[in-house]
């Protein structure tokens, strides 16, 4: 088992970063690809910065680094794939190994967001903005950043509105 040491269990760990002017970084892990994004500095929401491919995990934590010096992150948030009914399934369990695994080797704080119907929501707005499916389907990259950007806005809200 991996050193989860870098895991905070309550997301108000992040409203000082935030409230400070330091971003944090949410990820959207998926099978193929990984969505990336970054907070605002004005705390209003999320930026989508860009799609990695993983290939290989030092190419991924090589490109994280990067961007974790390029943006002054102090923190991830990942988005958990929870079933429909709450529930931790396989996936929500690859994605805690993999982002304590991520997180261990790049020694930073990260949490987890619910990513219910991220993609979902994310889809219908490129189909709302009268994309052609010929089109959408270019933009699989695009759709996988802005998940990402929607799961740390969420948090983002949460974390902002909740008393600290």
């Amino acid at each position: 088992m991996l050193n989860s040491t870098y895991k905070v269990q309550n997301l108000q760990e992040f409203k000082p970063f935030l409230l400070s002017k330091k971003r944090i970084m949410g990820l959207d892990l998926g099978k193929k690809r990984i969505g990336v994004s970054v907070s605002t500095l004005s705390l209003n929401g999320a930026l989508p910065l860009k799609t990695i491919s993983e290939d290989k995990f030092s190419e991924l934590l090589n490109l994280l680094k990067k961007i974790i010096l390029e943006y002054d992150i102090k923190g991830i948030i990942f988005g958990l794939p929870k079933n429909m009914d709450g529930s931790e399934g396989k996936s929500a369990q690859s994605a805690r190994d993999k982002a304590d695994k991520i997180c261990s080797e790049l020694c930073i704080k990260y949490g987890f967001w619910d990513e219910r119907l991220s993609t979902i929501a994310v889809e219908r707005n490129f189909t709302i903005a009268k994309k052609s499916r010929a089109k959408k389907k270019d933009h699989k990259k695009d759709i996988d950043n802005l998940a990402a950007a929607f799961i740390l806005e969420g948090a983002i809200n949460y974390i902002m509105k909740s008393k600290y």
